[in-house]
């Protein structure tokens, strides 16, 4: 398989971790698409919708380039949950969801400009918060992790700790579903393994 230039249009650094972690060859572009976060009412469909519109924006300024999109929800009750507004907020997210199973939904989006193809999908993963006293809350909020992370907890910080089980692809809780991204680039003509070998070897 020939060697293609690979672009994320991300600008998350837990995303870019990821790629780097399996050694591929990749660039950043942050896509300069605005969010609408009503577009559309089901969580599943507007997490895929968004990160299609973020590879579009991206996939735009190449004209030969394999470019990857993404978005993570944070979804209980069939209601998607975003970064906590304030500490207040991170407390009120926090307790609704202290012992309770919610899930996290990871959108992705592949465009290989050449050809045309695309590939919009998502993958899930169950997530089982610990029941958590007002101590625990108060002190996990202290941290900070909390204000900037979508559930108001991240699951790669200090917030391992709150979480009792995952069921489901922890990478897809990182922010991208490597296994399901490595088929659907091996069936773009780019094989994460092969360009892994190349890549670390340099």
């Amino acid at each position: 398989m020939s060697k293609r230039r690979i672009i994320l249009a991300s600008r998350s650094p837990r995303r870019k971790a990821l790629l780097e972690q399996v050694g591929l060859d990749f660039e950043v572009r942050e896509s300069e698409y605005e969010e609408d976060m009503q577009a559309l009412e089901d969580p599943i469909e507007l997490v895929k919708f968004l990160a299609l519109k973020k590879a579009e924006d991206v996939a735009k300024h190449y004209d030969d380039a394999i470019v990857i999109g993404a978005d993570t929800f944070v979804v209980y009750d069939n209601k998607f949950i975003g970064k906590p507004k304030d500490a207040v907020d991170a407390q009120r997210i926090l307790k609704m969801l202290s012992g309770q199973e919610n899930t996290i939904v990871t959108g992705f989006a592949v465009i290989d400009t050449v050809s045309g193809k695309v590939v919009n999908s998502c993958d899930k993963a169950t997530i089982k918060i610990r029941k958590l006293s007002d101590e625990d809350i108060d002190s996990y909020i202290a941290t900070g992790e909390p204000l900037d992370k979508a559930g108001a907890f991240g699951i790669q910080g200090v917030g391992a700790v709150i979480v009792e089980r995952v069921d489901g692809d922890y990478h897809n809780i990182m922010g991208l579903p490597l296994s399901k991204l490595y088929d659907e680039l091996k069936n773009m003509g780019v094989d994460i393994l092969a360009s892994s070998a190349r890549h670390l070897k340099k």
